[in-house]
């Protein structure tokens, strides 16, 4: 099963802006971690996406962000879609992999291609160098494999990553996890595209590594 084509983004922007429009958009907020603001011209989330502030205004629903010009439509339609899906869940601190979320296994296959894959190419061998693109990111370094660590996509949705080196007897390997919790915040397609996201922020630190 393929995601939606990028023909479809507009319409699925505009779907979720009618949806979160006819939302309690403080009750969103709250539960989503994110920050609400109310005022004569109406009213304001500001939301951290990876470590990058995004504040969306309402009833027009746009976006801006510091030293963003224009925010991607991908951007726009993810930060709307946790807002609409989140429910508070606090996080339960254990990781899975993508195939272990309810239905994720259907996916599966598309995950690895578009997510981890592309990675593995680049950086199976250099444990070294991929934990340096993650702290350009502005990961969080972990103790697991030969180089891991925590990338905070939003509030709610912690991403580690976990890659064990390639050798002569083994290929590389490398899992992207989610918190169990994550199904309470986005949807199996959202948690693709969340982690195309951030594997092509990885692989464009990758030359600077």
């Amino acid at each position: 099963m393929e995601l939606p084509k990028q023909k479809n983004y507009q319409q699925t922007f505009e779907l979720a802006c009618a949806t979160l429009r006819g939302m309690d958009l403080q009750e969103r907020a709250k539960r989503g971690g994110a920050d609400y603001f109310r005022s004569a011209d109406g009213e304001r989330i500001v939301l951290q996406c990876f470590s990058e502030s995004y504040e969306v205004r309402f009833p027009e629903v746009t976006f801006s962000s510091p030293g963003k010009k224009v925010v991607s439509l991908v951007t726009r339609i993810l930060v709307l879609h946790y807002l609409i899906h989140a429910d508070g869940t606090p996080l339960s601190g254990r990781w899975v992999p993508y195939k272990e979320v309810p239905g994720g296994m259907l996916y599966a296959p598309v995950f690895s291609r578009r997510v981890t894959e592309p990675l593995v190419k680049v950086f199976g061998n250099s444990a070294k160098a991929f934990k340096e693109a993650g702290l350009r990111i502005g990961a969080s370094l972990c103790e697991i494999g030969d180089a891991s660590f925590i990338v905070q996509a939003f509030p709610f949705v912690p991403l580690q990553y976990v890659l064990w080196e390639g050798d002569e007897e083994f290929p590389p390997t490398l899992q992207l996890l989610f918190d169990r919790s994550v199904d309470h915040y986005l949807s199996l397609e959202d948690m693709v595209v969340l982690g195309q996201m951030a594997t092509g922020r990885l692989l464009e630190k990758a030359s600077l590594s």
